[in-house]
């Protein structure tokens, strides 16, 4: 097995699936070891070469792809949160395919390409890693939007698709929506003055659920208006 310099308690690593896999309640040792990140740091850079592997503890981090070593991210295409693994990949090629960004403060747990090898090779921690990428592909949410519609009705539609309040730096929500920063602020704008939802500089709170519904659908504020009041 593997030594553990982290901060954590055991107790902490025991709920975790690499911890509880690697038996960190009965003495032995987890591959991984837990890092803090500020937001705005990146973990890893497409094209980059595959060195090492993560787990997300806490906090929210933005994939982009398209990008290179030399010229930096692309657009956001994914958010991974608490329980991803991230940069999987080092397993089988020899470069990072996507850039991760962390969008708040994080604790990630690191390992290197050859340790999670090492690791994977006992019983059972390949269903581990398995279970891992099922449980964020099933709960890949927010995902990348359509590029169907106005930006109102994309913005919209995407919010009610989303099921907790949004908290993302317009970057990284315009890379979501697929869409030019200045259009993304705009469709907002839109959106809140007809008084279908609350916006932040990194946060937008859903007021009027049915009218965002109706919006997403292609309807006009002056449509739903004259419904409303038929």
């Amino acid at each position: 097995m593997f030594s553990l310099k982290t901060g954590s308690s055991k107790a902490a690593c025991t709920l975790c699936p690499i911890g509880a896999a690697s038996h960190v309640g009965t003495g032995s040792v987890c591959p991984m070891v837990d890092r803090r990140r500020p937001a705005g740091s990146t973990l890893f850079v497409a094209g980059a070469p595959a060195e090492a592997v993560y787990y997300v503890k806490h906090g929210s981090i933005a994939l982009s792809r398209g990008g290179t070593e030399a010229l930096g991210e692309g657009a956001p295409h994914a958010l991974r949160r608490a329980g991803s693994l991230l940069g999987l990949e080092a397993i089988i090629r020899p470069t990072y395919l996507d850039s991760a960004r962390a969008i708040s403060d994080v604790t990630v747990c690191v390992t290197s390409r050859t340790q999670m090898l090492a690791w994977l090779s006992e019983t059972g921690t390949s269903r581990v890693v398995l279970d891992c990428l099922l449980a964020t592909l099933a709960s890949d949410n927010p995902s990348r939007a359509t590029t169907d519609g106005s930006a109102p009705q994309r913005i919209a539609r995407w919010l009610l698709d989303s099921t907790q309040q949004r908290r993302l730096p317009r970057s990284v929500l315009a890379g979501l929506l697929g869409m030019k920063p200045e259009t993304l602020s705009r469709g907002l704008a839109t959106l809140v003055r007809g008084g279908s939802i609350s916006a932040t500089r990194t946060r937008i709170e859903i007021l009027d659920a049915s009218l965002l519904e109706a919006i997403a659908g292609g309807a006009s504020r002056e449509t739903v208006a004259r419904d409303r009041s038929a």
